[in-house]
């Protein structure tokens, strides 16, 4: 399991940013999380990997379903 303690406050960030309405600064931090869960995927980590205590997957699914349902996927 990896202990960074990076992805868990990114994603709390995220929800406090998607709370307030600001859905600019939603996108770009759920796309620096992206890019965080990314830079594990090439770095040899698998879905089924622990980071912070949660499966990669996991990690992925939360924030695609973020991005998804707060209507951030262009058309």
């Amino acid at each position: 399991m990896k202990k960074t303690n990076v992805v868990t406050p990114m994603w709390l960030k995220c929800q406090e940013i998607l709370k307030s309405g600001d859905m600019e600064l939603a996108d770009n931090e759920l796309m620096r999380l992206i890019y965080k869960l990314a830079d594990y995927t090439v770095n040899g980590y698998k879905d089924a990997d622990k980071i912070e205590g949660v499966k990669l997957e996991t990690w992925k699914e939360r924030v695609w379903f973020a991005i998804e349902n707060v209507g951030l996927l262009p058309e």
